[in-house]
């Protein structure tokens, strides 16, 4: 029924009956549907990746969304939040070294549970920290410092902390507490 025939001039030419096709092009016609569907594939993944790009941060938590729905849920009144800020800076006040253990203690307690307050799991600071983008909190590291002077107090009581290293810790959870709108 369908026959072939290669005539004296290298065309091809489909014969479906009486009627004859000539068919030389559709070589052409593959090879250039083949290229587009390959640039249509590489186009298509491209702009996949871009949009999985975009939206990554839309599937983090927003810190500063889930302290105000804490607070809003009376979780995390910011009455308390800021009487107990009062008491942290009471005690970088004193002149004793114990107090401003306590200091840098109660801050980062105090950081903490408004972090877990917000919904913010891990057994640390360290591991919520990281639930948070870089650019909802700017500065992680110091965070991570003031944390790690935390932790040293607490593993050796005879640790001294110098008013200026506890100034700064607690400096370091003001900032942060007063970017996410706790204080």
């Amino acid at each position: 029924m369908f026959k072939i025939i290669q005539s004296v001039q290298a065309k091809e030419i489909l014969e479906i009956g009486n009627l004859a096709i000539d068919v030389s092009w559709w070589p052409y016609l593959f090879a250039m549907v083949k290229y587009l569907l390959i640039f249509m594939t590489i186009l298509f993944i491209t702009g996949i990746i871009l949009i999985l790009i975009r939206i990554e941060g839309s599937f983090k938590i927003r810190i500063k969304e889930a302290i105000e729905e804490a607070m809003e849920a009376g979780r995390l009144p910011k009455t308390k939040v800021q009487k107990e800020w009062e008491a942290i800076l009471y005690n970088l006040d004193s002149n004793n070294s114990e107090d401003y253990k306590k200091a840098v203690i109660s801050a980062e307690e105090l950081f903490n549970r408004v972090l877990k307050m917000a919904n913010f799991s891990g057994s640390n600071i360290e591991d919520r920290l990281k639930k948070i983008p870089d650019n909802q909190l700017e500065f992680k590291e110091d965070i991570i410092w003031a944390y790690k002077l935390k932790e040293k107090i607490l593993e050796d009581e005879n640790f001294e902390v110098e008013y200026e290293e506890a100034k700064r810790a607690v400096y370091i959870f003001e900032r942060a507490l007063k970017e996410i709108g706790v204080l």
